[in-house]
């Protein structure tokens, strides 16, 4: 079939390749790849770069679609669908359907036509769920990211690794300087052609300045950090003290001997403790800060704290959820100052079941404020000085030492999982420089608080449950099958067995988790079993709490820094004064934004923690370190040094003494000719190779002594 437009071609090429009109003809009879086309229209080599780049335009023009498998069809809107796009930092990605139901998949070459977070229409492209991108709705407006000057090019790589765009700068401001850390306003969407194009509307700083990488998180995770005009008026009107009116209808608690027990650093104190002996076993009141007085539901400073959902700590630096008037000053519960708080009184039997409980608004005074090195030193040695300079909180502190170890006991008798692995704790110098990374374990201090809070939180829930009100349970769900599967696999390869069959209970991962006490890789085996569990979320829904082993939990104990605390001190209310209010549709979404906003505070503090650890280790390039292999893949080990608590990764291609299979189920790789394993949970002694800072990554190689590969005992 001849082009009926072959005349009007020949006009504009010398060497005239077929018309759109000719193209679609066949195209509307089947769809084609470029190569089919070559052939069903007899195209000759000085043709084709013409042809493939007509085709390319008809794509641009709306005229043809093309899929990641280069088959051309007609556009057609009919059908389109539309969703949000999360990319992968490998370059593929997904989009998260406005309608819901199962994700579609976007190919790299997809991807390079939308940014991670975009609003965009799709067409679906197969059973498998491929998709391709027909037009971007909305485009992300603004993006952080390193400016690098070249020869008068500029350009952005933009912070986010899931944004593999370079973004062209058409734009500069007034002291725009090479290699520093800006805001970028998105001028123009990327092509399959070009770069995205941007002008610069911040300069956060100089990039590895103090400060700057927080400040470049904060704007990467989107955490409001600048608290309104409108706010800051509400909270400026608020009084500095308790005022004689706000006691009416408040129980006076301020003889009670309560105390504040928190790090060296805190500065908002939001719950005070207080135990004694009871005929039957422990009296138990935990007062907390009465947030919801202050804080009116609806209000501007209401609407602020709501968006921000919770407080967000980074090394160094904290992005309170409250202005720091009321978190640190009218709502925290200093010592020997007078305070409002909601007091959980408690009674607890001698074997630490929860036997009865009440709530009421109280007036109280902390009367010490402690540390839990403090407090630690008081439990350790009855001969401690702090025991004297406390004297009149000793009791108190006695007191709660005992409920605390008759609490452990109801812990147990549950199968309460012990995930106390070591943490690693950033110190910096007084120029805010990283001086040394250690371990930072939790003391009975530390367990002895997180009791007390536990049981209030249980009790809460139960309270508001008990009357029916409107508020955010704290579910956790327990671990899907599939996970289930694989730790097991990996225990059972590591000489240790998970009972309970295909849903296991917390008591069958709590007893896993004793019997791992004690062996070298301890911490290794509660990463995976940890890894094992979903994510806690808030719902108005009760599924329970699986890791905690509880039927029925809230968070009811820290509303200065956590918005659905302030929600549940606000229910509790409204049961006090008879006006209860029925569970409602309207929590469904709050508890959606605040699991949210939770896990954006997570994942900012894990990526600053991660670029200091980064930045810490470029001055260790060439050194030696002891660790252990946390994590195995296809493509190499990850290794957690056991001195800095810094984790990085051999690649496959560095282990070269052998080619090493990858054995999923044994978590190993295994030398094809030697037989050398390399197995989760090994001690490898290995060589800082190289620190990527714009990646994050820490690249190690195998020290020569680690080639004995030592075997760790395991028993």
């Amino acid at each position: 079939m001849s082009d009926p437009h072959y005349d009007r071609e020949a006009e504009k090429y010398e060497s005239p390749i077929p018309s759109r009109e000719h193209i679609l003809s066949f195209i509307q009879q089947k769809p084609r790849t470029k190569k089919q086309l070559f052939d069903l229209l007899s195209l000759i080599d000085e043709q084709k770069k013409g042809f493939e780049r007509r085709l390319r335009a008809m794509v641009r023009d709306k005229q043809l679609s093309c899929n990641k498998n280069g088959l051309y069809r007609p556009y057609s809107n009919r059908g389109l669908l539309t969703g949000t796009v999360i990319a992968n930092p490998k370059g593929f990605g997904f989009v998260s359907l406005d309608k819901g139901g199962k994700d579609l998949r976007l190919s790299s070459q997809q991807m390079k036509l939308v940014f991670h977070g975009d609003k965009i229409k799709v067409r679906l492209l197969s059973r498998n769920l491929d998709a391709e991108v027909v037009e971007v709705l909305e485009s992300v407006k603004t993006l952080v990211g390193r400016l690098h000057i070249e020869k008068g090019y500029c350009y952005v790589v933009v912070d986010d690794k899931r944004i593999k765009h370079n973004i062209q700068i058409t734009e500069l401001l007034d002291g725009c300087e090479d290699n520093q850390v800006v805001i970028v306003e998105i001028l123009s969407s990327p092509t399959l052609e070009s770069d995205a194009t941007g002008k610069v509307t911040t300069i956060i700083g100089n990039y590895l300045d103090e400060g700057v990488e927080v400040d470049s998180a904060i704007y990467r995770h989107q955490i409001p950090s600048i608290f309104t005009e409108a706010a800051l008026a509400e909270s400026a009107k608020l009084p500095t003290k308790v005022l004689a009116t706000d006691k009416k209808d408040r129980v006076d608690i301020t003889n009670l001997e309560l105390v504040t027990i928190d790090g060296d650093d805190s500065r908002d104190f939001d719950d005070a403790v207080y135990a004694k002996p009871s005929n039957n076993g422990w009296k138990l009141i935990v007062a907390i800060a009465d947030v919801s007085h202050y804080v009116n539901e609806g209000s501007n400073l209401d609407n602020e704290s709501f968006d921000r959902g919770n407080s967000v700590y980074f090394p160094h630096r904290v992005v309170p959820m409250l202005p720091e008037t009321i978190s640190n000053g009218l709502c925290s519960l200093n010592p020997k100052i007078e305070r409002l708080c909601m007091a959980c009184e408690m009674s607890i039997d001698s074997l630490g079941e929860l036997l009865d409980y009440k709530f009421y608004p109280a007036v109280m005074l902390s009367h010490a404020r402690l540390t839990y090195t403090q407090v630690n030193d008081m439990l350790e040695s009855k001969k401690s000085p702090l025991r004297k300079k406390f004297s009149n909180v000793v009791a108190n502190i006695d007191f709660l030492y005992g409920l605390y170890k008759t609490l452990r006991i109801s812990r147990q008798k549950r199968g309460v999982m012990d995930f106390d692995r070591i943490e690693s704790q950033i110190l910096f110098d007084g120029k805010g420089k990283i001086e040394n990374i250690v371990a930072r374990k939790r003391n009975d201090a530390h367990k002895l608080i997180e009791e007390c809070m536990l049981i209030a939180n249980q009790a809460t829930a139960k309270f508001l449950q008990k009357n029916n009100e409107d508020f955010l349970y704290r579910n956790h769900p327990k671990p899907t099958s599939e996970k289930v599967e694989v730790t097991r696999q990996f225990l059972s390869a590591v000489g240790l067995s998970l009972e309970g069959g295909i849903e296991p209970e917390s008591k069958d991962f709590a007893k896993v988790l004793r019997n791992a006490k004690g062996r070298d890789d301890e911490n290794i085996i509660k990463t995976v079993v940890l890894r094992t569990m979903k994510q806690a979320t808030y719902t108005p829904i009760n599924d329970g709490h699986f890791g905690l082993a509880f039927e029925d939990y809230t968070h009811f104990t820290s509303p200065i820094r956590r918005y659905p605390d302030l929600l549940v001190h606000r229910a509790i209310k409204r049961v006090l004064k008879g006006k209860p209010r029925p569970p409602s549709k309207k929590m469904i979404e709050l508890g959606a934004h605040l699991s949210m906003t939770e896990r954006r505070a997570d994942d900012a503090s894990r990526d600053v923690e991660q670029w200091l650890k980064c930045e810490y280790m470029r001055e260790k390039v060439g050194e030696n370190f002891h660790g252990v292999i946390s994590g195995v893949a296809g493509f190499g080990l990850f290794v957690e040094l056991s001195e800095v608590f810094v984790e990085g990764m051999i690649s496959i291609r560095d282990l070269k003494d052998d080619y090493f299979i990858f054995d999923d189920v044994h978590h190993q790789l295994k030398g094809q000719n030697s037989g050398k394993i390399y197995r989760l949970g090994d001690m490898i002694k290995v060589k800082v190779a190289s620190v990527n800072l714009d990646d994050r990554k820490i690249d190690f190689i195998p020290s020569v002594s680690s080639q004995k590969n030592p075997r760790k005992k395991r028993n």
